[in-house]
């Protein structure tokens, strides 16, 4: 069902989808009244995306393999809850592209957050240069195995609309001698600041690292007036976020569509 807080996050989602590519030559980003496809132009699905899909029940097939029919390449379909028809994700899967396991979208308000720390010797800083934008990629890039040189690429490419002061985007990178060891983004549109790739190497994590930039980032959020976080959430950070205050409000299904 529908709310207020889940139209402000799903809304955050897809503006996080495409605003970058809106700023970056050779990156473009299609709209129709039913769906939006964003394309990153680096050869990486993570920021090949197709979102806010909103088919009717008697042409979803048909808008499916059209949709697919318009991409060259490897892209993320993601099916937000407010997608439609409700069945949107089994008719993608039963058109031959699979689901990941679903996401939930996660809710918190800023208002009571507990005190930035920095375990361990971290050093968490915005990012505000070129090179802790490279760092900032290099840490999320290495949520692959092996690490995804496509998310590397794409923040070079982005890399003045990234730093433009009027970005929506706050980027974080967490430091512990001298190396970057954690990264996060706070994105700020309608209303809500959505949360995005908190990453930690792997062998810096259980540290309390993932926590602390996450914590960084929402107290800039509220900082700059914003009282509401919202996320999607992997299995390893739902415990985290639940202990920040986050709570479940929907589900988020990708499809891997390789056309």
């Amino acid at each position: 069902m529908s709310s207020p807080a889940l139209d402000r996050m799903i809304a955050n989602f897809v503006a996080h989808s495409s605003h970058l590519h809106l700023r970056t030559d050779g990156m473009t980003v299609a709209r129709s009244d039913d769906v939006v496809v964003a394309n990153g132009d680096v050869g990486d699905d993570t920021f090949n995306i197709i979102t806010r899909a909103r088919f009717s029940e008697s042409d979803v097939d048909e808008r499916i393999a059209e949709t697919v029919s318009s991409v060259d390449g490897a892209f993320s379909w993601w099916v937000d809850p407010e997608s439609t028809p409700g069945s949107l994700s089994e008719r993608i899967a039963a058109a031959g592209y699979p689901a990941h396991d679903p996401e939930p979208g996660m809710v918190a308000a800023l208002s009571a957050l507990p005190a930035c720390t920095s375990p361990d010797g971290l050093e968490i800083r915005r990012v505000t240069t070129p090179d802790e934008l490279a760092d900032y990629a290099v840490v999320v890039a290495a949520n692959w195995d092996p690490p995804a040189p496509g998310v590397v690429r794409f923040y070079s490419r982005v890399t003045k609309a990234a730093l433009d002061p009027g970005c929506q985007a706050r980027y974080f990178v967490g430091y512990r001698d001298g190396s970057a060891v954690c990264a996060a983004e706070a994105f700020l549109s309608h209303e809500v600041a959505g949360i995005y790739n908190v990453s930690t190497l792997v062998g810096h994590r259980r540290r309390g690292f993932g926590r602390a930039i996450t914590l960084a980032a929402l107290h800039a959020a509220r900082a700059e007036g914003f009282d509401t976080a919202v996320l999607q959430a992997s299995p390893d950070g739902q415990p985290i976020y639940r202990a920040l205050g986050f709570t479940e409000l929907g589900t988020f299904v990708e499809h891997s569509i390789t056309a």
